[in-house]
């Protein structure tokens, strides 16, 4: 940069805003942005080469005109239509019922003998009237007719200034339109020839004429005079706005963008050195932010300017980052990687400084220079060769045999005599004495590096390293020794990696990867501390810092942020915090400096943060949310809504605003794309969604802008979105509404037939079913006459069974008898034998004898009495299945005694029993055993009673 007339190389604030580049990739269109507008939305509209650009911070969507040629110029009038000049064209972009841009042109309004004409390049609009700036003529639109005025010679330039309209002809000079026509302006011809690109009015009666080669002109009381003839490189200036009553903004062919504060004479550039992706600038606007944007001979830029944060590099080499920072002196120190820079400040409340300001403090060079403490009215640096005291531009060496990373003073009355510091290895001691700081070696003990470090009530001193714990530092008496205490998990600490020391609030404060935790002398453990638990509760904390005012600057795995403390919330903590520093800060390094509430400086990356923390927490506009477009999708995709608004009162009055659209069936597929028109930190707005009658409730939070709903059915539908912003302010519901017809099978005459077709269908399933049930009782009849015949069958067969049974109970019972009867018999036949044999032996006796002689009557009368053998064998066989008959027809040569033996066996009788029975001995039947088995032939193995049983 250089500047004209002794102009002074500065910018409205420390340091400089962020600058946000779209290419044509981005918009999907043309190289060339030749003219800026914004309506009431805070949509912004672009001249492209190929048409009409519009952007709501989320989406690009390109217009064509329909002879698909440039547009030159552009103006948003309040009634939201957008009034468009290109080459042989004029006319406006409005939206339909549906919110759709669409194009009406006004050529047909032309008279005949003008209607060729060549390129529009200016627009104005003053109230309902609407002016078009050619080459040989200017056209005004009143809404139903045009007016042509052409020129003497050529018309060079229009634009509208406060109140009034102004235009330049090349022979005639400045002429301003006054009373329906055009006017000269008093000492007007001083502008002869001279080419314009821009008119603006500042302050009430000062209009500024800014020329694109022969300087800038103050049309003040009906007289133009120069306020500056030339300009810095001798730019040449394509077009001009105003930012503030006291600044102009300049497009230019070669130097980017320049602001120009035009009663200091400060120029400020913003080129491809300040992030302009190129630096020819054919058009510049301020939006409704007071936020720049530059439309560029390829692209388009915005420049944050109105923004609170601004960046501020260190020095000319690139990408120094920021370690420390301090304003001492009136001088503004930075510790970077490559020395200790330093810039003067002449209004520590109002800082202006760049990054050409800085100088390297001298002794300071090429070495790392770690942190800046203030102490007893010195400033101390810390480096990576030692300590130093900074004088000015110049800092003295105090120590050099090791890097230093902190100072501790061991004191806060003023002076402090004694200060501890920590280095790559170990502590060591300062003393302050004569105004003047004395390295006093180190202190014996661990040599660690000491990197953290906060002095408590007792005197002690806490250290954190980065991979061991947390150290406890008790100095003796002369301060030339010292013991020392490791504290790691086993002590409380969530983790051994990753703590960090902190003293706020007069707390010592361990910030660790589990939250912040306090040490409690009493337990000589760590436990959570109860200090703003509300805020952080238990998220990583990495850095903390204490302002004047009592604020806590913090970061933590959310991001960078500020507890603040005010009456508004009653003495409770309240965060803010910056989500434009995400991913800016330097990692394990981090460091704020809050000097005062307009001026924080962040160390960063790249140099330095700049934080007007007063203006960020005030400046904040209300935030909105827009519906850009709805689109049912499918084969063929195709908009309904077009996102835009229209505001024109008669069109409002003539019923032209959106009803309720209806769409066939076979429409159930929808994408709906919505913003918030807020460019400054469009990053950081987030949104909620719920369409009524498909969603139960709203959505989570998303930074997402598109939304697509498919398979709806038929109903009536409400689409709703909102928007918010990083402190969750949350802007109005937007919604749109629209209905999906039912299907022809769903309409009301078809819902009456499938009522007729189902009354009729009840009438004949009740027919059917009576009929049915008719059939169903008869058979159940016949079946209950079937079931009872079959009972019936059943009783009668039951009782011949019981019949039968009873039958073979009485013929067991008669057979039961018969064997008792045949045993009897049996028995009775032996008594007889016996009685036979008694006979014979009395009968030996002496017959003579009278009661001889009756005993053997007696026996006699027994014989009477008893059956004889064939009464018992008749039994005999009828009990056992004609045993004796069978046995004798097979074995005839069986005797009568044979046969009694046999039948003896049969009956299972002893030996001894069978030899009592025939009266012979028992070996008389063994005899009679054998003889038997041989007549019939039996094996010696065979039993015979075996055999006898299977007869």
């Amino acid at each position: 940069m250089s500047a004209y007339c002794g102009a002074v190389h500065a910018q409205n604030g420390c340091g400089l805003p962020a600058v946000v580049n779209y290419t044509k990739f981005d918009y999907q269109g043309g190289s060339q942005n030749w003219d800026m507008g914004q309506d009431k939305q805070g949509v912004m509209y672009f001249a492209n080469n190929e048409g009409l650009l519009s952007f709501d911070g989320s989406h690009w969507k390109l217009y064509p005109l329909p002879n698909s040629t440039v547009i030159w110029s552009l103006a948003v009038s309040d009634d939201g239509k957008i009034y468009v000049g290109g080459q042989d064209e004029i006319g406006y972009f409005s939206p339909d019922v549906n919110g759709i841009l669409t194009y009406t042109s006004l050529k047909d309004n032309i008279p005949e003998q003008y209607k060729k004409f060549a390129d529009i390049w200016h627009i104005a609009i003053m109230g309902g009237r609407i002016f078009f700036q050619a080459d040989g003529r200017i056209f005004e639109y009143n809404g139903k007719s045009i007016r042509v005025y052409p020129s003497n010679s050529q018309w060079l330039f229009m634009g509208r200034a406060g109140e009034h309209i102004y235009a330049s002809d090349r022979m005639a000079g400045l002429l301003q339109f006054d009373k329906n026509q055009w006017a000269p302006v008093a000492k007007g011809k001083k502008l002869t020839g001279i080419l314009i690109a821009g008119i603006l009015q500042m302050g009430k009666d000062s209009i500024y004429i800014v020329s694109r080669t022969n300087g800038i002109f103050l049309l003040h009381n009906d007289s133009i005079s120069t306020v500056l003839n030339n300009t810095p490189d001798h730019l040449y200036i394509n077009a001009a706005a105003k930012i503030n009553e006291e600044e102009l903004m300049l497009a230019t062919s070669s130097g980017g963008c320049q602001v120009l504060n035009i009663r200091s004479n400060v120029w400020q550039s913003y080129s491809n050195d300040q992030g302009l992706q190129n630096n020819n600038a054919l058009s510049v606007f301020k939006d409704a932010s007071n936020n720049l944007w530059t439309g560029l001979n390829s692209g388009i830029s915005y420049i944050n300017y109105n923004s609170a944060i601004r960046y501020l590099q260190v020095g000319k080499a690139s990408n120094l980052p920021g370690y420390s920072t301090s304003i001492f002196n009136n001088r503004l120190y930075v510790a970077t990687s490559s020395g200790l820079y330093s810039a003067p400040v002449a209004n520590s409340n109002d800082i202006h400084i760049t990054r050409d300001d800085f100088s390297l403090v001298k002794n300071t060079e090429n070495r790392e220079a770690w942190n800046l403490a203030g102490i007893n009215g010195h400033l101390l640096l810390g480096g990576d060769n030692g300590s130093y005291e900074v004088q000015g531009t110049e800092a003295r060496q105090l120590s050099g045999d090791a890097g230093t990373w902190y100072f501790l003073p061991l004191s806060s009355v003023y002076p402090v005599q004694e200060i501890i510091v920590g280095t790559y290895y170990g502590l060591k001691r300062l003393r302050y004495e004569g105004n003047s700081f004395h390295d006093e070696g180190k202190i014996e003990g661990t040599p660690d590096s000491y990197r953290f470090m906060a002095l408590d009530a007792n005197g002690d001193i806490w250290a954190s390293h980065p991979y061991r714990g947390v150290y406890r530092v008790s100095l003796s008496d002369d301060r030339k020794k010292y013991s020392f205490h490791l504290y790691t998990v086993s002590d409380g600490l969530p983790s051994t990696l990753n703590n960090f020391v902190f003293k706020i609030k007069n707390q010592i404060l361990f910030a660790t990867s589990g939250g912040l935790y306090e040490f409690n002398p009493s337990s000589q453990k760590f436990s959570p501390s109860g200090f703003l638990s509300a805020v952080f509760g238990r998220m990583k904390v990495r850095y903390l810092t204490e302002d004047k005012e009592g604020n806590i600057w913090f970061c933590n795995e959310k991001g960078t942020g500020v507890v603040h403390f005010s009456a508004d919330t009653g003495g409770l903590p309240k965060v803010t915090y910056f989500p434009e520093l995400a991913g800016q800060l330097l990692p394990k390094f981090e460091n704020i400096y809050p000097y005062n509430r307009e001026n924080v400086f962040i160390g960063s990356e790249k140099g330095l943060i700049h934080l007007d923390y007063q203006r960020y927490t005030s400046s904040r506009h209300p935030i909105s949310v827009r519906l850009g477009m709805v689109k049912i999708t499918g084969k063929t995709d195709s908009t309904i809504y077009g996102g835009y608004q229209n505001t024109d009162p008669a069109a409002a009055a003539s019923g032209s605003n959106r009803e309720i659209l209806q769409l066939p069936p076979a429409f159930n597929a929808f994408h709906f794309e919505y913003s918030s028109p807020v460019y400054d930190f469009q990053q950081n707005i987030t949104y909620s969604y719920q369409l009524e009658g498909y969603d139960n409730d709203w959505s989570s939070w998303d930074s997402k802008t598109e939304k697509d709903y498919t398979n709806l059915s038929n109903g009536e539908y409400t689409f709703k979105v909102k928007a918010r912003d990083y402190q969750h302010n949350e802007s109005p519901v937007m919604s749109y509404t629209f209905i999906i017809k039912a299907p022809w099978y769903k309409t009301t005459w078809a819902i009456l037939g499938y009522m007729a077709i189902l009354a009729g269908l009840v009438f004949m399933i009740r027919r059917y079913l009576k009929h049915k049930l008719l059939l169903q009782q008869q058979k159940f009849e016949e079946e209950q006459k079937k079931l009872k015949y079959i009972h019936h069958l059943e009783l009668e067969k039951n009782e011949k069974e019981i019949i039968r049974l009873q039958k073979e109970k009485l013929e067991q019972e008669v057979l039961l008898k018969k064997k008792e009867l045949a045993n009897t018999s049996m028995h009775l036949m032996e008594k007889s034998d016996t009685l036979t044999k008694i006979k014979e032996r009395v009968s030996r006796l002496n017959s003579e004898t009278n009661d001889i002689k009756s005993i053997t009557d007696l026996i006699k009368d027994a014989e009477k009495i008893n059956a004889n053998w064939e009464v018992f064998a008749a039994h005999f066989d009828e009990l056992n299945d004609d045993f004796l008959n069978k046995l004798k027809k097979q074995y005839p040569q069986l005797t009568t005694s044979d046969l009694k033996v046999c039948a003896y066996i049969k009956l299972n009788l002893t030996t001894k029993e069978i030899s009592q029975l025939l009266n012979i001995t028992v070996r008389g039947v063994e005899v009679s055993r054998y003889r038997i088995r041989k007549k019939i032939g039996l094996p010696t193995e065979q039993s015979l009673s075996t055999f006898f049983n299977q007869i």
